[in-house]
């Protein structure tokens, strides 16, 4: 079975201006010349368990769309998806965009993630069956981090309003669908979400509590957040990701 990774990278990353101003937030130099993007796609290739590349781009498509022309060229198999509402919208109607392409079993992850090459080879090759969100456990949570609720071991809610000192784990920003009735539960819940306007302005990760409350199963799979996983939002996460990459001179 052929397995493919969606990546979302449509937004402005304003978070991170002015640096994104001019540049796509997934072309940032995270150092050594080489671009989150980039980085990601060679994490990618090595880990050898991914057939193809989905990009969703919106913001300076253009940008992202000439650098992985190298790729094309050199054999991987990658193609976009143009977002044209990314400026009124959140990234659920970017990932919603590439429903089409859910025929077969898929990864998701932000554009401004970067994993270790293990990580989607464990995710991929070592869970079949199941709709998987990616988790990593931490002393203490912030505002800003994406919690996770767990009941009984399965996710119960995902959000960034979950209080601090309750939350159980943080989500990465990594699902693994696999199975064509998970492919199939997981598209129709996407579709729901995608005909109520109330959720234009949501992350893609909302699928995973209306599914919760549907009583749909979600599995975990844990990673270290220490070694294993980089955000980049803010100036500083470009630093922490160089560090962690060893890519400082």
């Amino acid at each position: 079975m052929r397995i493919k990774i969606i990546i979302l990278a449509a937004g402005k990353g304003t978070r991170a201006f002015p640096l994104t101003r001019n540049t796509p937030k997934s072309l940032l130099d995270i150092g050594d010349g080489m671009t989150l993007l980039e980085r990601q796609l060679e994490n990618i290739k090595k880990s050898k368990a991914i057939d193809e590349v989905v990009l969703v781009v919106g913001h300076l498509a253009e940008q992202i769309e000439a650098k992985i022309k190298m790729y094309r060229d050199n054999g991987l198999e990658v193609r976009t998806i143009y977002n044209p509402f990314y400026e009124v919208s959140n990234n659920l109607m970017s990932l919603w965009l590439a429903k089409p392409l859910m025929e077969e079993d898929f990864i998701i992850t932000n554009g401004d993630n970067i994993f270790e090459h293990d990580v989607f080879h464990n995710l991929a090759k070592k869970h079949k069956d199941g709709i998987f969100l990616t988790i990593s456990r931490k002393e203490a949570y912030a505002d800003g981090d994406m919690k996770v609720l767990l009941s009984d071991g399965l996710v119960s809610r995902v959000s960034k309003e979950i209080d601090n000192d309750k939350a159980d784990c943080e989500s990465v920003g990594l699902v693994l669908v696999s199975g064509k009735k998970y492919r199939e539960v997981f598209k129709d819940n996407l579709e729901e979400l995608a005909r109520n306007k109330e959720y234009l302005s949501k992350f893609w990760l909302e699928t995973f509590n209306l599914m919760s409350h549907k009583g749909i199963a979600i599995r975990t799979f844990e990673i270290d957040g220490k070694t294993k996983w980089k955000e980049v939002d803010f100036h500083l996460d470009l630093e922490d990701a160089r560090k962690l990459l060893k890519l400082d001179k």
